[in-house]
């Protein structure tokens, strides 16, 4: 079993003056893959608040997209996971929740902490990646149908920065978590913070080079 915490914040537009009601659920499907088993799915967080005059509803989301390997997995029967806790405290009218997550019919390990603040910060950053793939595409498709004799230099270069995705990241790519890297970071220095093996990391994003501003995706691998 690992224990899994999930820092989330909740911003009400600091007009949080009362907590009424707060519930936590998980709703979670899972799929047999080649390596090893994932769990996909979402923790829902729901809940209803006072401000100075009258009663809200809130509703927010944590995507989930956990991968187990099988040499980590104890009881493929019982790999699930489950939010069995919270913790919550209101900041400045806004709420601040700690969820305690296990996953279940895996090998023991240390507890992971996940900062959904920074990834809820960073998701935008997909719409950018898509972007840059439809571009990348409509570059390939010029060079195919261009005769092999016109200038090279006449056709536009691809986005440096472009995480070259196979199909099956493609189509989980909504539900990973995504980096912006910052001066003086390295795969290694990445790969530290989010508790994931350097090269893997590596090997999911290609290798390529890392520069202030470049988009690294972070896949969740127990």
């Amino acid at each position: 079993m690992q224990k899994i915490f999930f820092k989330k914040k909740v911003d009400l537009n600091h007009q949080l003056s009362e907590l009424i009601s707060i519930s936590v659920d998980e709703s979670i499907r899972y799929k047999m893959e080649t390596d090893g088993m994932r769990a996909i799915g979402s923790i829902m967080i729901n809940g209803e608040y006072k401000d100075s005059q009258k009663k809200h509803q809130f509703h927010e989301t944590i995507d989930l997209d956990i991968f187990a390997l099988f040499e980590k997995i104890t009881d493929k029967r019982d790999f699930h996971v489950k939010v069995e806790d919270f913790d919550y405290h209101l900041i400045e009218g806004n709420l601040s929740l700690v969820i305690q997550a296990y996953v279940y019919g895996v090998l023991d390990d240390e507890d992971r902490v996940i900062d959904t603040v920074e990834q809820v910060n960073q998701l935008d950053s997909a719409e950018e990646i898509e972007k840059l793939l439809r571009e990348e595409e409509k570059i390939i498709d010029v060079v195919e149908q261009q005769d092999s004799s016109i200038d090279e230099s006449a056709i536009p270069e691809k986005p440096e920065e472009v995480p070259v995705l196979n199909e099956d990241d493609q189509e989980d790519l909504g539900t990973y978590y995504f980096y912006v890297v910052q001066d003086g970071d390295s795969y290694e220095t990445i790969a530290k913070h989010y508790q994931v093996d350097e090269y893997a990391l590596k090997s999911y994003n290609h290798e390529r080079s890392l520069t202030s501003g470049t988009i690294v995706i972070i896949p969740f691998v127990i």
